[in-house]
């Protein structure tokens, strides 16, 4: 199988999806195909959201795909198409409905597309116990969700997780502890 991640055509350097996919390809050494998805996120554009059909399409059948939670809202319809066909991988920094500075119904809007895009997901990778509470209480399976940092201890758990669930990687293929 291979692994595959999706980030913001403009993401900051130091993102929390940048930083686990660094620390992945450090723990397998082997990087992952790393596929930037143009437009405004996480707003919610039209050329995003075509532009993430095309890509998701393209994605080899049984791809572990890391996705940016920046991204998700522009993937939302893409995914809901594939997820059974691709092993999706959240990489959730913060819930983007929250953000300050947004309105009451873009902030809805945004909440019924998260909760539904992070219901395709195989696995949902949090810096911190409370975003990962804020992603259970949008009804997401606890089990479903990993509490990992951004580093080689998360990119092992995370690894450990992805042999679990969706049996990539045995763990005795990762790079030794």
């Amino acid at each position: 199988m291979s692994l595959h991640a999706v980030v913001a055509n403009v993401s900051p350097a130091l993102s929390y999806a940048l930083r686990m996919i660094a620390a992945l390809d450090r723990v397998t050494g082997a990087a992952a195909t790393l596929h930037r998805l143009p437009g405004p996120h996480p707003e919610v554009a039209p050329s995003a959201i075509f532009a993430a059909e095309l890509l998701v399409s393209r994605l080899p059948d049984g791809a572990v795909t890391l996705i940016d939670g920046a991204t998700l809202l522009n993937l939302a319809a893409a995914l809901s198409l594939d997820d059974r066909r691709l092993r999706p991988v959240a990489l959730v920094e913060r819930l983007r409905w929250t953000e300050p500075g947004v309105g009451a119904e873009e902030a809805a809007a945004r909440r019924h597309l998260e909760q539904g895009v992070l219901a395709l997901m195989r696995v949902i990778v949090a810096p911190t116990a409370a975003v990962a509470a804020d992603v259970v209480a949008l009804g997401v399976a606890a089990d479903v969700v990993l509490i990992a940092t951004a580093d080689e201890t998360g990119a092992r758990a995370l690894l450990a997780r992805l042999a679990d669930r969706v049996g990539w990687l045995a763990a005795e293929e990762a790079a030794p502890l």
